[in-house]
């Protein structure tokens, strides 16, 4: 699968709009966020503790314990998450319109990652469009996409390209939450939004300069294949993951990472399991 949107800022992800927040009562929101119950849907990508957990603020049935997602007719009903949110509520009403709008979530990391992936490999590509609302984050608070890392910043409008390898990444022990909505597929971006004023286009990203690979990487390699075995497997992984946020490299490189250590410590079950990791997350 390829991405059907051409790069904008060497990203197929982009910023589409920009809102001005009110802190003050997004503080109130913020707080009431942290009493909410949260799943760990995406527990198959997440690293770390607590890790990334969502909650569903507006769904088709507005059941917060449905969280499988899909198209559907009609409008969104809100879920009992939202009430005690009345700014993000009226955030969420006066940004977007509701005849587009299928899901909204909250997405909460703290100390974790989503590690390099793509998404919708079991749902057709264009079944919908996400776009995220950082309302809070940390100076480490960082995605990347492909050899990309950038910081999105607060109150931007992100268009977020599945389709294309991605990762996230937070460590300063500062809860990331963002607002994420999921629109029905095919509308434009500039008329999701209810008043066209918030539409933006061509904002350059915060992009982060990183360095080479260090000179002495194979050599980090070879260590990790004298420490490769089944119960460390899945710790080396999420080192190898973070690389790409410190030195220039492709997210997807992880995985061809993993592969070498897995060939280099002359285990052929692991190589398959690395193997068999790299088709579940690129789909490859």
């Amino acid at each position: 699968m390829t991405s059907v949107h051409e790069p904008v800022h060497g990203l197929h992800a982009r910023i589409i709009g920009q809102v001005d927040l009110d802190d003050a009562r997004l503080a109130a929101d913020l707080v009431a966020l942290m009493d909410l119950p949260y799943n760990r849907g995406y527990s198959d990508y997440a690293r770390g503790n607590p890790g990334w957990q969502n909650t569903v603020l507006m769904n088709h049935s507005g059941d917060p314990a449905d969280q499988t997602f899909g198209g559907y007719d009609g409008l969104p009903v809100a879920t009992p998450h939202l009430e005690p949110l009345p700014y993000i509520a009226e955030l969420i009403t006066n940004t977007f319109k509701a005849e587009h709008l299928l899901w909204s979530r909250i997405f909460m990391c703290e100390d974790g990652m989503l590690i390099p992936h793509r998404d919708y490999l079991d749902l057709p590509e264009d079944e919908f469009t996400r776009v995220h609302i950082p309302l809070q984050l940390g100076t480490s608070s960082l995605h990347s996409e492909d050899d990309k890392v950038f910081r999105m910043r607060k109150g931007e409008v992100w268009f977020i390209d599945g389709t294309v390898n991605h990762s996230a990444y937070s460590y300063d022990g500062a809860p990331r939450v963002y607002l994420s909505c999921d629109f029905r597929s095919g509308v434009p971006f500039d008329e999701l939004f209810v008043d066209p004023a918030l539409a933006a286009t061509n904002v350059r990203p915060d992009f982060i300069d990183l360095p080479p690979l260090p000179e002495n990487f194979d050599s980090v390699l070879d260590g990790f294949a004298t420490m490769l075995r089944e119960d460390t497997f899945d710790d080396i992984v999420g080192v190898l993951a973070k690389v790409h946020f410190n030195h220039q490299a492709r997210c997807g490189d992880t995985y061809e990472w993993l592969i070498d250590v897995a060939n280099r410590a002359e285990q052929p079950a692991l190589v398959d399991h690395a193997k068999e990791k790299r088709s579940f997350f690129l789909g490859v």
